[in-house]
């Protein structure tokens, strides 16, 4: 990463309504995002009081925070056919809104 861009993220908001079907998901995704060098920096449940929705009145089971080297590696890792394997069972087993956003670019940042 050069000095001065901004990490990539991924932040997801999903309720599980398939409960065997999204274990398939986490595991079959974990080798995935390992290889495009994600970091999970949080997973968070309102429900546990793990996260306080203080505004808005969303609902949903959990958050998911991902933490990529640069936004391009998200979108990289997000388009790739290992990727679009496995979404599906995301895509059959919960209601999610995904979001794909840009870090803040400091210059202290020499990774």
């Amino acid at each position: 990463m050069t000095a001065g861009q901004g990490r990539g993220y991924i932040v997801a908001e999903v309720t599980v309504h398939d409960h065997e079907t999204y274990e398939q998901y986490v595991e079959r995704s974990g080798p995935v995002l390992e290889k495009y060098g994600a970091r999970l920096l949080a997973h968070a449940f309102p429900a546990q009081g793990e996260l306080i929705v203080r505004e808005g009145g969303r609902e949903f089971e959990r958050l998911v925070l991902v933490e990529f080297e640069s936004l391009d590696r998200v979108t990289e890792f997000y388009d790739s056919p290992d990727y679009q394997s496995v979404v599906g069972l995301r895509h059959d087993s919960a209601t999610s809104h995904v979001y794909h956003l840009q870090g803040v670019p400091s210059a202290a940042t020499s990774d």
